[in-house]
C-alpha cells in the first residue's frame, strides 16, 4: 500500500499546468469558429425543402418492390418461394399453386397465387431480389409510401403488379411528382442495371446477342442465380401449349454445361 510520503513525492514530481492564457483560449475558440464558418459557407448545401422540393435519389437507392410481367402479359413470378426464404425479417409471404393448362397465369409449371409484402417488417435490404431466378421481383427508387393502417401497408400481389405512384395516388391520396428515377432504369441489388441505353425489356428477354442472350445493347449483368439457359421464357407456343408441355429449346449460342449424368430441375420445374 502507499503511504502518505509516497503521495506527496507523486504529487510534487507531477507536472504544473500552466496558468490561464487569454491568448491561447481566444486562438482556440477561433480555431472552432472557424471550422464551423468553413462548413458553413465553403460546402455545398444538400438540404432541401421536402416536400416542396424533392432530390432525385442515387441509382442504387433500395425503393418500393414491384412485381414484373413479360412482354406478352404473363408473370414472371413462378411461386418458387425463394424471395420469401431470403429475406431476413420473414417480410414476404409466397404461396405457389399450380399452373392452369386452360389460362396459365406464368411460363412455369407454378405460379404465384399468393404474394404479399409487409412494407413495416421490411428492411429493404434487396435480399430478395438477387435470390429470384426470373427477375420477377425488382425494386424501385419510390420511397413515399405511408398510411393510417398497418394493414393497408401489406402489399398484396395486385398491388406490386401496379408501378409507383399510381398505387399510392388512389389508395394513400398521394399527390405531386415523385423525387424517383423511372422504373427498370435504376441499379437492382446485386445484378446492377437491367436495362440498357439500346435495348427495349430486361436483360433476361428475348431477341438479343447469340452468344449471351442479352438484348442488343443492354448492359452486362453479373449472373448471380441461375444461367439463362435453365429458365423458360414465355413465348406464343407456350402460351398455346400450356405450361405442362413446354419443349425444351436450347439456342445454339448458350454456354455448354457438363454432363453430371443426373436431371436438374429449374425454379419453374423444367428439367434439364
Amino acid at each position: 500500500m502507499s503511504t502518505r510520503s509516497d503521495v506527496r513525492r507523486r504529487a510534487g514530481s507531477m507536472k504544473r499546468q500552466d496558468s490561464f492564457s487569454p491568448a491561447a483560449s481566444l486562438l482556440a475558440l477561433g480555431k472552432g469558429m472557424w471550422l464551423t464558418l468553413k462548413h458553413f459557407l465553403v460546402r455545398p448545401s444538400v438540404t432541401v425543402a421536402y416536400p416542396y422540393d424533392k432530390s432525385i435519389p442515387p441509382s442504387r437507392a433500395h425503393g418500393r418492390h414491384i412485381l414484373n410481367r413479360y412482354e406478352g402479359g404473363l408473370e414472371k413470378c413462378i411461386g418458387c418461394e425463394l424471395c420469401a426464404g431470403a429475406c431476413p425479417a420473414d417480410a414476404i409471404l409466397v404461396i405457389g399453386a399450380e399452373n392452369p393448362p386452360e389460362a396459365p397465369v406464368s411460363p412455369g409449371e407454378r405460379y404465384g397465387a399468393v404474394y404479399q409484402i409487409n412494407m413495416l417488417r421490411c428492411i429493404f435490404c434487396g435480399l430478395c431480389v438477387e435470390a429470384c431466378p426470373t427477375d420477377a421481383i425488382t425494386m424501385t427508387t419510390f420511397f413515399e409510401m405511408t398510411d393510417f393502417t398497418r394493414q393497408g401497408l401489406i402489399y398484396s400481389k395486385q398491388d406490386l403488379l401496379t408501378h409507383p405512384p399510381d398505387l399510392e395516388r388512389e389508395r394513400f391520396g398521394y399527390r405531386g411528382t415523385p423525387g424517383m428515377l423511372p422504373v427498370g432504369t435504376n441499379e437492382q441489388p446485386g445484378m446492377g442495371s437491367l436495362r440498357g441505353t439500346g435495348a427495349q425489356g430486361d436483360v433476361r428477354g428475348g431477341g438479343g446477342s447469340p452468344d449471351t442472350g442479352r438484348p442488343e445493347g443492354a448492359a452486362k449483368v453479373p449472373v448471380v442465380w441461375l444461367p439463362g439457359d435453365m429458365w423458360r421464357g414465355a413465348s406464343d407456343s407456350d402460351v398455346a401449349s400450356g405450361p405442362g408441355d413446354m419443349p425444351e429449346s436450347p439456342s445454339a449460342g448458350e454456354v455448354d454445361r457438363p454432363d453430371t449424368g443426373t436431371d436438374r430441375t429449374t425454379a419453374g420445374g423444367a428439367s434439364t
